[in-house]
């Protein structure tokens, strides 16, 4: 019986690449063009030390014509587990409050600046974060404290947005900060029964440097 014939060789790295991406790829077991081929995009991207830039020229050598843009998702967050400050806060203040009991805005409202610095690892910095942080939320948070039982289950957004928001975002999908924060504006307005109102509440506390251009016909 005649032999099959053999594949092709796959083409080294070096005949295509410069030395630094070449380096790069084989320090993460990638030795061939078609190697680098088959891990396009999101293996590639997600290399120790391939940065967008590298992956860009990488783009210009082997992909001429492809841009692909990765949506940007947030690192994750050290938690403090149960706290609805989770990425309102930075994450070194929000386990301080926690070890203090602190674990929501209502309580957080609630302390004095005596009762802050009193407890533990939370000096004149940490409160000056924590007071920035309430001005930005005293625009649109209601006078009324929302009782836990009201709360909506399972979510950690409870204490951080009206009760409204909270059940909207719900409805949607989103429960905690991590989906919030990934969620575009336009991807939040889809959302039944969530508007512009809504979506200015959520930017004032997540995205205090950002404005959504709304379309003229949601305004």
């Amino acid at each position: 019986m005649q032999d099959e014939p053999s594949p092709p060789p796959e083409l080294p790295l070096d005949k295509i690449l410069p030395r630094s991406l070449k380096n790069l790829l084989e320090s993460n077991g990638i030795y061939t063009v078609e190697a680098a081929f088959r891990a396009y995009p999101d293996h590639l991207l997600k290399l120790p030390g391939m940065g967008i830039s590298k992956f860009r020229q990488l783009e210009r050598i082997l992909f001429p014509g492809e841009t692909f843009t990765p949506r940007r998702v947030p690192p994750p967050i050290p938690y403090a587990q149960g706290s609805s400050l989770n990425g309102v806060l930075s994450p070194a203040t929000v386990q301080t409050l926690a070890r203090g009991g602190i674990t929501t805005f209502t309580q957080l409202r609630a302390a004095s600046r005596k009762d802050l610095l009193a407890i533990k690892a939370l000096g004149a910095t940490k409160l000056r974060e924590i007071e920035r942080a309430l001005s930005l939320c005293k625009s649109f948070t209601p006078a009324r404290v929302y009782m836990p039982s009201r709360h909506i289950k399972g979510s950690s957004l409870n204490g951080s947005l009206s009760r409204a928001v909270v059940r909207a975002l719900a409805r949607g999908g989103i429960t905690t900060v991590d989906q919030l924060r990934a969620a575009e504006p336009a991807e939040l307005l889809k959302i039944e029964r969530l508007g512009v109102g809504m979506l200015r509440e959520i930017e004032s506390l997540f995205f205090p440097d950002q404005h959504y251009e709304v379309p003229r016909g949601r305004r």
